[in-house]
This record gives structure tokens, C-alpha cells and sequence, in this order.
């Protein structure tokens, strides 16, 4: 029912009974006031008023009242743990929102079961706001099963297919180009580095971290000098990296001296090869780069001392937790960015008020509301594509494991490094400097397979040759060149 210009009309759902159309001719009669008649009229008759609590603002009402929130996660496999940690931070906020009195209806579905998309799909509407999958493959079968058309998902994955996000789906978890924004950001804009190089595995993530590094700073004129290695053999690294370091000695020397002509570089690899990723680089000489790593290091670095801090002052890793600025509910032990990840995405998807399947705008423009209700993890953005965008945090490696880099004291203490380098390579004993190990045995890492073929170094940018032998030179310098590059010594 509706009123045009003083008459009232009822759509088909919404007839007045006679009873109710003989009470509004009585009242109409006796009082002459239409206006209340007809308000009394429509709501007698089951109709609504917008503004009056109407069927869209009772779903909006219902929602903010008892909200219903699903996890679609496996409870068995390998990454069952993982899922049961974004179960603990879900189930806090829960608790949380249900002091402040929203019943918050939680459903978790079991995504390792076979019928996990029926169940799924027999939620009710208001069911419709989904967290996850964690896995790929699981997201291709709710895309082909056709339920991305019925339920709004955001995935705990770092990408979708090409043209999903922000279309059929949207993404609440970091991805690649994220951390390669985090570690240029703070490289680049805070550091004032513009010189790049990268070392990575030839696996399919070492050359696709890679060429996101390529793409991002190719947008800034700013090349990257690149050498590949094999991670089944990593006796071979020292070798590989040779060419992009360059390294030379002085006539009667034994100290190399590196040529390298970038000042930091990229190592997409997991944390337990970087101890036999730095040893390579000291065998050629090279100790000053800032060493720039994927989120993988996060896990592993989390509470655990390292044995030999020094040959990681200069690195640094993205990562998207830190203990010291989340809520108080998930400050203490047993919290990481897992567990956060359930709270945030419990008040995001609360507060975005979303009680059934909407348009793609109307999802974003919620999206980019209920954003601010983020704050266990970095912040998550949309833009106008809907393509998520979270703004990492920069930790730097520590003897306790990591903390949060600070670009003025990062700068200070890679200005001490420099200078303490550039004495070691010009044969002034300087403590606390690692000289570099002859070799690396093969039987030191325990190598991950690789299901691919073994690529060849690959190198981007030309490199110098070394310098050949020439007469006695005269002594070197004992002044400290705090310079990125050093050169070998000009003759006098």
C-alpha cells in the first residue's frame, strides 16, 4: 500500500480487509482528519511506511539486533590448526558484542566435508556473509558450485581468479602485492634506497614475488638486478649470487671486495634458508644490503632468539599483526595474527549490516564503512574496484625474534654498518663482523622439493667484470667510506 497524492493504494501483498476499509469510512466521516485515518489504515492492514519500520528496515533491524556471521573452515587437514585459531579470535569478539547486547548468530561450516556447500546453502538469508575459505581450491569449488550468486564472500585467501574480486567476491587477507608495497614503501620512501636487486628460488613463488618487486618499482624507473638459485642445492648459492655482487681482491689480499651496485635486495624464501642465504653473500664479500623477506618469515621469527643477530641487522619483512597495538581482549600469549584475523573479520562483517546477497556496489560501499571496525591487524581498505588493499606493518629481525622498524633508528644503525664494513674490507679488525665460511655444505638445509624443472640463474641487468689482477698497489685507506659501493683501490 502506498499514498499518492492524498489516495491510497495497496499492492497485491497488502489488501485491508473490509473491516479495516469500514473503521477508515467511520472515521473518515466523523473527523474529516485523513491523514491519521490513513496511517491507522496501513498499519491495520499489515502494510508498512518507510520510515515506520518497513520490510528492508526490519531486515536492518533484525541484523543489528541478532546478526548471523559464518566461517567456512576445515576442521580437519593441515591447516585445521590454523582454522581454529581464527575460530578463538571469532568466538572473542563474539563474546564481546554479546556484552554489549548483540546476539550474534556464528555459523561455522566445515569446508573438508563433503556437503559443505549444501550446508552452506541452507542457511538462511540472513545467513549471507561469509569468512573464507582458507584454500584456493575450495574457493573454485564454491565458484563453480554457483553459491558466490547467493552468499557475500570474503576469502582468507591472497588472491582470487582474475576479475573476481571485488565482482562475485572480495578478499579479507594480504596479498603479494601488499607486501611488496610495505617493503618499498619503507625501502624507497623512508630509507631513501633506490637501487634494487633480487635473489631468489627459481620456484613458481620465488619468480612471481619477483616480478611483482619488478612491476611495482618499474613504476618508479627503478631497475632490479636479479640472480635466481636452485633450493635443492644450496652448496651452489655462493656461486649464484657471484655475478650480481661481483666481488674482487686486492693483489695480496685475501678479503673480497664486493662491486655490488644495488643497496637492498629481495630474498622471497622461507626463513630457515636465510642463515645459508647470508653466509652466501659474506663468502662473496657482501654484508651491507638491506635484506628485504616475504610474510613467510613472520611465523617462524615469532618469540624465538636468534643466534647470530649481526648478519640480520639490515633485514626486514611486512607482516600484518603486532602485538603491541592490538585490542586489550587479544593482548597476552597465544594471540598472532590468526586469531586476529577471526575478531577483525566477526566486527567487520557485523558492522557492515549486510543481512542478504546485495549488488557488488552495495557490498563495497559497506565494505569501505565497516572498514574502520578493523583494528586487531593492519588496516584493510577498498578501492572503487573493490580490490582490497592492506597497509602492512615493516618488522626488522631482532635477537628476540622481530619488532616494529623504526625508519630513523634503521637508518642510524645501517649508517654504523656501513662504516664498520667498509673497515673489514680494507683489513681493520672491527668485532662483531662475520667473516665470511669458505663454503656451504649441501648437507647443512634440509631443501624443500620443487616440482619443476631447476632454473638456471637468470640476471636482468649487465654486470661489471671483474677487476683483473694488476701490480702491488700502494696500501689501502684506513678512512671509513660509508659509501654502498666499494670499489677496489685506485692505483697512487
Amino acid at each position: 500500500m502506498s499514498i499518492n497524492n492524498g489516495s491510497i493504494r495497496c499492492k497485491s501483498h497488502c489488501q485491508p480487509s473490509k473491516t479495516v476499509a469500514a473503521t477508515f469510512m467511520t472515521t473518515w466521516q466523523g473527523h474529516h482528519f485523513l491523514p491519521l485515518v490513513a496511517v491507522a489504515l496501513l498499519l491495520l492492514a499489515g502494510c508498512q511506511l518507510p520510515g515506520f519500520g518497513g520490510h528492508e528496515s526490519g531486515k536492518a533491524v533484525e541484523a543489528a539486533k541478532n546478526p548471523c556471521v559464518v566461517l567456512a573452515l576445515p576442521n580437519s587437514g593441515p591447516f585445521a590448526a590454523t582454522a581454529g585459531k581464527i575460530r578463538k579470535g571469532a568466538a572473542i569478539a563474539q563474546n564481546q558484542l554479546k556484552t554489549g547486547g548483540t546476539n550474534l548468530r556464528l555459523e561455522n561450516i566445515n569446508t573438508e566435508s563433503q556437503d559443505w556447500l549444501a550446508k552452506l546453502a541452507s542457511l538462511p538469508p540472513m545467513c549471507t556473509v561469509v569468512g573464507g575459505p582458507l584454500q584456493d581450491r575450495k574457493y573454485l569449488e564454491a565458484r563453480k558450485d554457483g553459491i558466490l550468486d547467493k552468499k557475500i564472500f570474503f576469502t582468507f585467501t591472497p588472491g582470487l581468479q582474475k576479475g573476481d574480486e571485488g565482482k562475485v567476491a572480495w578478499r579479507f587477507f594480504p596479498s603479494p602485492q601488499d607486501q611488496i608495497d610495505a617493503l618499498t614503501h619503507f625501502v624507497t620512501d623512508d630509507l631513501n634506497i633506490h637501487t634494487y636487486g633480487a635473489f631468489y628460488p627459481s620456484d613458481t613463488y620465488g619468480r612471481r614475488m619477483v616480478e611483482l618487486l619488478e612491476s611495482t618499482l618499474g613504476k618508479r624507473h627503478i631497475p632490479v638486478h636479479k640472480a635466481a638459485y636452485d633450493a635443492k642445492s644450496p652448496a651452489t648459492w655462493s656461486e649464484s649470487v657471484k655475478p650480481i655482487i661481483n666481488p674482487a681482491t686486492p693483489d695480496g689480499g685475501k678479503i673480497p671486495v664486493p662491486q655490488t651496485t644495488f643497496e637492498a635486495l629481495f630474498v622471497p624464501d622461507s626463513w630457515k634458508h636465510m642463515d645459508l642465504v647470508t653466509q652466501s653473500l659474506l663468502y662473496n664479500g657482501e654484508d651491507r644490503l638491506v635484506l628485504m623477506g616475504p610474510m613467510l618469515w613472520e611465523q617462524p621469527l615469532a618469540g624465538k632468539k636468534i643466534s647470530k643477530p649481526e648478519k640480520f641487522e639490515l633485514a626486514i619483512f611486512p607482516a600484518a599483526w603486532n602485538g603491541k597495538r592490538a585490542p586489550k581482549a587479544l593482548q597476552g600469549g597465544g594471540n598472532d595474527f590468526w586469531v586476529a584475523l577471526g575478531y577483525d573479520f566477526v566486527n567487520f562483517a557485523v558492522t557492515t549490516g549486510l543481512a542478504e546477497r546485495a549488488s557488488a556496489a552495495d557490498v563495497l560501499a559497506r565494505a569501505q564503512r565497516a572498514s574502520s571496525s578493523i583494528k586487531a591487524m593492519a588496516p584493510i581498505n577498498w578501492d572503487s574496484d573493490g580490490i582490497g588493499r592492506q597497509h602492512l606493518y615493516v618488522f626488522e629481525v631482532t635477537g628476540n625474534g622481530s619488532s616494529v622498524a623504526n625508519p630513523e633508528q634503521f637508518r642510524q644503525k645501517r649508517s654504523a654498518l656501513l662504516e664498520r664494513s667498509a673497515l673489514r674490507m680494507q683489513g681493520i679488525q672491527v668485532e662483531n663482523i662475520n667473516a665470511p665460511e669458505p663454503s656451504v655444505k649441501a648437507d647443512d638445509i634440509d631443501a624443500p622439493a620443487i616440482s619443476e624443472p631447476v632454473a638456471r640463474p637468470v640476471i636482468s641487468a649487465p654486470v661489471s667484470e671483474p677487476a683483473t689482477q694488476v701490480a702491488p698497489q700502494a696500501p689501502l685507506s684506513t678512512t671509513p667510506r660509508p659509501s654502498y659501493k666499494l670499489s677496489l683501490p685506485a692505483r697512487r
